[in-house]
C-alpha cells in the first residue's frame, strides 16, 4: 500500500518500511522493518517527547485512559499495577493520585525513566520488555501507545500473560486504523513513523488478544484532541485459554488506502512550497528533526533547500549529522537572523511559533505547515 521512507539523525542513507495487509487474516503492519533489538536501541537512544511539565492535551488524553480503567476494572488500592512503556510517568501519576498504592513502570529510556523518578518519585525501572525479569505478579498491566511497536506481537503477548496473575486485566491504547481514512490528516504520513509498526482494528486487536489466551471486557474508539486521532482503548482479561478462531479483517486495508490517498493530498502543497524554497536559494532554518522531518526530505525536495541549520530541543540528537549539518540547539537560529524559519512540526508548532518570537524575538519569515507561510515584519 505504501513504501515510507525515512532519513533520520547520524544515519548515512534512508531507510524504509513497506505499509502491507495479511491476506488472510487482513492484519495490517509493516513489513521490512529493523528486527527489535534495533528498535530497542531506537527507544533507548533517542528521547522522544520529554515533558517534566505534562501538556494539557496530554494530561487529558492520561486521564481519559485511567477513567476507562476504572470504570470497567475493579480495582483494590493495594492492587499490583505494571505500566509497560512508561515514558515520563504520567499514566501512573494517575493512579498514584487515585491513593494506589503498588505502581511499578518498565521504560526502554533511561532519561524518561529517570525523570519519572525525579517529578514523581514512581518507581520506574529501565528496560525493554523482553529483558524484563520479575517475580511478581500484576492485577493489571498496561501499555499505552505501546504495542503498535512492538515487533514480536506473539512473544510480547506471551511475556505479558506471565506478568499477570490469574483473572488480571490487560489495558491497551492504540491507534485506530479505522480513523486513519475517514479524514484528511493534518500532518500527511503522521500514522508511518518508523516505530508505528502495528496498525491495529478493533478486528486485529481482537484477533491477537483472543489467541494469547484474553477474553474483551471492553473496547471503545475514542478521538483525542491533542494529536488528532483515535485511540481503541481496550481492556481484556487473562483467561488462560486460547482461541484459534480468527475473524478476517476486511476494513483496515480500505481504511489504510483511504489514508494514503489523503497524506498525499496533503502533501501536494508541502511539496509544492519545497520546490519555491529551492528556486528561491533563500537561507533556511529547519526546525525539528523528528519524524516530520525524517519524511519531508525523503517524500519532497525539501533537502536540496539551502539549509543553514537544523535545530531540535531534543539534546540526544543535538549535534548528530543530518544532510550534512550538525543539529544545534533552538538558541542557534538568532546567529540566522536573515533566514527563513521552516516549523517541522504540527503537534507543537503554535508552541515553537511562540518561543521563536517571545523567546528569541524573531521578526524574520515563518512557514508552518498547517498554513505553510507566515510573514512578520
Amino acid at each position: 500500500m505504501r513504501r515510507q521512507h525515512f532519513l533520520f539523525p547520524g544515519l548515512p542513507r534512508p531507510v524504509h518500511y513497506d505499509v502491507v495487509a495479511c491476506r488472510v487474516c487482513g492484519f495490517a503492519y509493516a513489513s521490512d522493518i529493523p528486527d527489535q533489538s534495533a528498535l530497542n536501541q531506537f527507544y533507548q537512544g533517542v528521547e522522544h517527547h520529554l515533558h517534566a511539565e505534562l501538556p494539557a492535551g496530554l494530561e487529558r488524553i492520561h486521564a481519559d485512559f485511567f477513567r476507562f480503567v476504572q470504570d470497567n476494572a475493579p480495582l483494590k488500592r493495594d492492587d499490583r499495577i505494571l505500566d509497560i512503556g512508561s515514558g515520563m510517568g504520567h499514566f501512573l501519576r494517575q493512579f498514584q493520585i487515585a491513593g494506589f498504592e503498588s505502581l511499578l513502570g518498565m521504560e526502554p529510556s533511561p532519561a524518561a525513566s529517570e525523570l519519572a523518578r525525579r517529578t514523581y518519585g514512581l518507581d520506574i525501572r529501565s528496560g525493554t520488555l523482553d529483558g524484563f525479569a520479575t517475580e511478581e505478579r500484576f492485577r493489571l498491566v498496561s501499555l499505552c501507545g505501546v504495542l503498535e511497536h512492538i515487533a514480536d506481537l506473539t512473544g510480547g503477548m506471551a511475556k505479558i500473560s506471565t506478568l499477570l496473575e490469574e483473572g488480571g486485566y490487560l489495558f491497551l491504547a492504540v491507534p485506530d486504523v479505522m480513523s486513519f481514512g475517514a479524514a484528511p490528516p493534518a500532518e500527511p504520513f503522521l500514522e508511518f513513523a518508523l516505530e508505528h509498526i502495528n496498525f491495529f482494528s478493533e478486528t486485529s486487536l481482537d484477533n491477537l488478544l483472543r489467541g494469547a489466551g484474553f477474553e474483551k471486557v471492553e473496547v471503545i474508539s475514542q478521538h483525542n484532541d491533542f494529536y488528532d486521532n483515535h485511540y481503541l482503548l481496550a481492556l481484556y482479561r487473562k483467561a488462560g485459554e486460547a482461541s484459534v478462531a480468527i475473524e478476517p479483517d476486511r476494513a483496515s486495508a480500505d481504511s489504510l488506502r483511504r489514508y494514503v490517498a489523503f497524506s498525499q493530498e496533503r502533501l501536494a502543497p508541502v511539496e509544492a512550497q519545497a520546490r519555491r524554497l529551492v528556486a528561491s536559494g533563500e537561507p533556511l532554518v529547519i526546525w525539528g528533526a523528528g519524524g516530520l522531518t525524517s519524511r519531508l526530505l525523503c517524500d519532497t525536495r525539501l533537502g536540496e533547500a539551502n539549509i543553514r541549520a537544523i535545530v531540535d530541543r531534543n539534546k540526544a540528537l543535538q549535534g548528530k549529522p543530518l544532510l550534512g549539518v550538525a543539529i544545534s540547539a533552538p538558541e542557534s537560529v538568532r546567529e540566522h537572523p536573515d533566514a527563513t524559519v521552516f516549523i517541522a512540526s504540527t503537534t507543537y508548532a503554535e508552541e515553537i511559533r511562540r518561543t521563536l518570537v517571545d523567546a528569541y524575538g524573531w521578526t524574520g519569515r515563518i512557514i508552518c505547515l498547517a498554513e505553510q507561510d507566515t510573514d512578520r515584519q
